[in-house]
């Protein structure tokens, strides 16, 4: 089925060459992605096709219409520094024949086509070379960026970082407790009622002028950066369907929650999750040189609050939706969502007491005047 599909998208987007087959990319929990082959002469070439899953993403063009714009952009600004390797550092959205971004299949199933990435490969662990060089990648990213107008990308998940919101859903929860899970996780949202003022501190920052939207990622994980097969060195950013108007911080905060925890995001055995402060450092290490003459001495303070706003939000989803009766994330085990939530709480306990040295470490990297 999958064959004599591919074979009409080719057609459809008028690829290069005969098609002669798919593997499928098993990275990814949202869309599903195919690497398809086609032929000329001895030549092969490769594409990407993705099914976008519309559950998720309930507007495709919208989210056409962001990658377009800011991988136009960022391919304009290369050109300009004369980069060379353009065609490796942006990932491009073809058209079909009529001018749009999409086949769409007789059972309404959204297509579509990107460029694929040569000699390059991703990492789903992440060492500290590999989050030195990811760091670097996401700050290049603002970067190019920083000049182009966040609103006039669509907000494609809406209050996807809006953490008062989280904390006003787990509230609700609480206080219905449809499930009669409340009284098994007193200490959990004691805990994070507590922290409550974090979740509000972003948006305050941006009323006062300090703290500006700027074009963010919204998913800054170290496998949705391409490096170069041979040298390591950062080439891409990839997975742009989450790419909206937001902050810095969060961006910053969620990779490092992400990459820095030393232990999973399900572990059992608490006294194991902890910040690994090196790692948090190689991150930073890439990413402040490239965005620290660009963003506001505000944006710089909050970077390691966002690790903490991170942390904090998603233990407040995981906890919200335990009580809820597990209705959005995937569980494998029972209590698999309140297991998760306490190790998100773990993680803030953590970090929260490393914060003085989160910032004493970042600030290594940026000149005095800005920090």
């Amino acid at each position: 089925m999958l064959e004599a599909l591919f074979r009409l998208i080719c057609e459809e987007f008028k690829l290069k060459g005969e098609y002669v087959g798919y593997d499928i990319i098993k990275a990814g929990n949202i869309n599903d992605t195919y690497v398809i082959t086609t032929i000329i002469g001895e030549c092969k070439k490769k594409y990407i096709i993705q099914r976008i899953n519309t559950a998720v993403f309930k507007e495709p063009k919208q989210i056409a219409s962001n990658v377009q714009l800011v991988t136009s952009h960022i391919e304009k600004k290369l050109i300009e520094q004369g980069d060379k390797e353009v065609k490796r550092k942006v990932v491009r959205i073809y058209k079909n024949k009529k001018g749009g971004c999409f086949y769409i299949s007789e059972n309404g199933d959204y297509w579509r086509v990107l460029s694929y990435v040569y000699n390059s490969v991703n990492y789903s662990q992440a060492t500290n070379s590999v989050l030195k060089a990811a760091g670097e990648a996401f700050g290049t990213f603002q970067r190019l960026l920083q000049d182009f107008p966040a609103e006039k990308l669509y907000t494609t998940i809406p209050d996807f970082h809006n953490t008062e919101k989280r904390f006003a859903a787990l509230n609700e929860a609480a206080q219905r407790d449809p499930y009669g899970r409340k009284q098994e996780v007193l200490a959990e949202l004691e805990y994070l009622l507590s922290r409550e003022e974090y979740a509000s501190r972003f948006r305050v920052l941006h009323e006062m002028g300090e703290m500006p939207y700027r074009v963010t990622h919204n998913d800054t994980k170290c496998n949705n950066v391409m490096f170069d097969l041979n040298t390591d060195a950062p080439l891409a950013v990839i997975d742009l369907d989450t790419v909206m108007p937001g902050f810095v911080a969060h961006d910053f905060g969620d990779a490092v929650r992400f990459a820095a925890n030393t232990a999973e995001e399900d572990e059992e055995d608490l006294s194991k999750v902890s910040l690994d402060l090196n790692k948090y450092e190689c991150f930073a290490c890439g990413f402040i040189p490239q965005v620290f003459d660009m963003v506001t001495k505000t944006e710089l303070e909050s970077l390691p609050d966002g690790v903490i706003i991170m942390a904090l939000e998603l233990a407040a989803r995981f906890l919200t939706d335990y009580l809820n009766g597990d209705t959005y994330f995937k569980c494998k085990k029972p209590k698999h969502n309140l297991l998760r939530a306490k190790c998100q709480i773990a993680l803030a306990k953590d970090i929260e007491a490393k914060l003085p040295e989160m910032h004493a470490r970042l600030a290594r990297f940026v000149p005095v005047a800005k920090y």
